[in-house]
């Protein structure tokens, strides 16, 4: 039980790092969605790029939000909602 305590602080300091570690490679919170009139040419990539996030995680987010496969070609015309914002990074912590 002595040692134990003598290691307690070290243990929660490396539980804190190793909490904020996780959050920071967690998908961001995604809002703002609107609607886009995809334009000829225009891929889920060159839509996720206009979002202020991770490209890769917003790819992801509009095709599971638009019920569409991440292979689908989007066809001109077709209208789609994409997020325009990202949460704070803070706003992830629950107390």
């Amino acid at each position: 039980m002595l040692k134990l305590k003598q290691y307690a602080g070290w243990l929660a300091i490396a539980t804190c790092l190793i909490s904020l570690f996780i959050l920071r490679f967690a998908p961001p919170v995604l809002t703002g969605w609107t609607e886009v009139v995809v334009a000829p040419g225009q891929t889920l990539w060159s839509l996720a790029e206009q979002c202020p996030a991770n490209p890769w995680d917003v790819v992801n987010a509009i095709a599971v939000h638009n019920h569409i496969s991440l292979d689908q070609t989007l066809q001109p015309g077709e209208i789609l909602e994409v997020p325009t914002k990202t949460s704070p990074f803070w706003t992830r912590l629950v107390f």
